[in-house]
Order: C-alpha cells, then sequence, then structure tokens
C-alpha cells in the first residue's frame, strides 16, 4: 500500500508521493506507474505526478512526471511541492529546490489560510537552438506562421523550463485540437505546449493551454503562464508584470532578469493506494 496525497494549482492537479525519507516507487517502475496512477477512469487521476525526494545539492527534490509518463518541469507542480514539504516540515518557508530545469529560489506564504507560493523560473530562453526550434525567423523572438484556426496565425516561442509556443488571438472560443498542429510540427524536434493567449490590457491577458505530455488542455499552465507574458512584454504588447487568467484561476508573473510565478496551491485530500 502506497500513501499519496491530491493536490492541484489553478485546477492543474497532481498525485503527489513523498519520498523525501523513503523511496516508494523504484525508478525505472515510476513511468508506468504514473501511467497507471494519472488514469482517470482506472486510477486516482491526474494531469501528473509529483514525487518529493531529497537533494544533495538543494534542501528538497522535484520530480514530475506528465499523465505519459514522461518526465517534465512543471510550474503549478511545484507550487503543490512546496506547500508539501512546508506543511510535512522538511523546509523552511523559503528554499531551495532542485528540479529537472535546474535548483529553483521558492517562498512560501499562508493568507486567510490560503498556501501562496512563489517560485523563480528563471530566466527565459529565446535563443532558438535553447528552445529548441528550427527554421522559422529571429528578431529577440522565435516566430513563424503556421495554418491553424482557420487561417495563417503567427506562432512565437521561448523557453521557460519546457518549450513554449504562443498564439495571440482575438477569442479564446478555439478547438483546441488545433494545436496539435503545432505541438506536433517539425520545427519542434522535442515538441511542444501550445498557449492561445488574448490579449484584455497591458497587465492582464487570458491563456489557454494544451500540454504535451498530458495530450490536451490543462486548466492552468505555470511554465505556459510564463511564456506569454515574457513573449508579450518582450514584442512590446504588455507590461513585464501582469495577472494570467487561466480557466482553473489567477497567476501573477513577473519578468525581470529571472521570471517569478506566484499562485496558490491546494491539498484536496490524502489517500492510499491498494492496488494499481
Amino acid at each position: 500500500m502506497i500513501e499519496f496525497t491530491k493536490m492541484h494549482g489553478n485546477g492543474n492537479d497532481f498525485v503527489v508521493f513523498d519520498e523525501f525519507r523513503r523511496m516508494l516507487v523504484p525508478e525505472e517502475e515510476k513511468p508506468a506507474f504514473v501511467k497507471a496512477v494519472c488514469n482517470r477512469r482506472f486510477g486516482v487521476g491526474g494531469d501528473g505526478a509529483i514525487f518529493v525526494q531529497p537533494s544533495e545539492v538543494a534542501d528538497a527534490r522535484f520530480r514530475y512526471f506528465n499523465s505519459d509518463g514522461s518526465e517534465a518541469m512543471c510550474g503549478n507542480g511545484i507550487r503543490c511541492f512546496a506547500r508539501l514539504v512546508v506543511e510535512e516540515g522538511y523546509t523552511a518557508k523559503k528554499f531551495r529546490v532542485e528540479t529537472l530545469a535546474g535548483v529553483k529560489e521558492v517562498w512560501v506564504s499562508i493568507e486567510d489560510g490560503d498556501y501562496w507560493v512563489k517560485v523563480d523560473m528563471g530566466k527565459p530562453l529565446f535563443e532558438p537552438e535553447k528552445i529548441p526550434v528550427t527554421g522559422g525567423k529571429f528578431n529577440g523572438v522565435w516566430h513563424d506562421t503556421f495554418d491553424v484556426l482557420g487561417g495563417e496565425c503567427e506562432v512565437y516561442a521561448v523557453n521557460t523550463g519546457v518549450p513554449h509556443a504562443v498564439v495571440f488571438v482575438d477569442s479564446l472560443d478555439v478547438d483546441m485540437h488545433e494545436a496539435r498542429k503545432i505541438r506536433y510540427s517539425k520545427k519542434f524536434p522535442e515538441g511542444v505546449n501550445v498557449n492561445f493567449s488574448r490579449i484584455l490590457s497591458e497587465e492582464e491577458v487570458e491563456v489557454r493551454t494544451y500540454e504535451r505530455g498530458v495530450e490536451g488542455e490543462t486548466l492552468s499552465c505555470g511554465t505556459g503562464s510564463v511564456a506569454v507574458v515574457a513573449v508579450a512584454s518582450r514584442l512590446g504588447l504588455m507590461n513585464s508584470k501582469a495577472e494570467v487568467r487561466t480557466k482553473g484561476g489567477i497567476l501573477r508573473i513577473e519578468i525581470n532578469d529571472s521570471s517569478f510565478m506566484t499562485g496558490k496551491a491546494v491539498r484536496v485530500f490524502d489517500g492510499v493506494l491498494k492496488e494499481i
């Protein structure tokens, strides 16, 4: 029997396993295990799974797997991770966490009973080879024209821990399956997450995200929210400090030399796996 915690960050939901003191799932079995656990009909259900582990280079180690078993970085996931390690007494409210995208600094605060987590997400990478992406044009932001949403759309790209494509639209009433034309484009050798974005003002934007690994829309994407503000501010369309409205709630994003994401982390319930 394996204990777990169900958590979510703005509706982006995860099954969390605490391996800080002992390993629960052998490393070689984690991908298959995650696929089974995240199945919404035959498992617990989730967009992904998180493993809390000790670290030799930081205060704790964040391991995140998409629901298809692929390992990645996840902004909403790291907030949930942060709440758990603070609640369990493994770290102070300000700590450093080892991730697949390097060591990140995290701050946890409690406001009226809600856990808010601020994460230093690192510097957005705009260079095509660091996204990675091929072809297209680059004038500070990589971009190219794609035939999506019934016409030609300009698509921009940036890496905010994982590759992201950003498409600015007039309406978010879109068929999210259209994102697959970008997600599986040969221009993105490692695939890409796709964000359809509607700018409301210089300090506010709405976003819908199709996530690789989940292979569908999620209610919120932390790295995607950072990507949208990073691209929009570099293009002069928005300020570098803005609120991102997702289906699951609001994220506060600030782009300086680094990028910072702030949002809630919710602990829904604890449980025990008996068979999977």
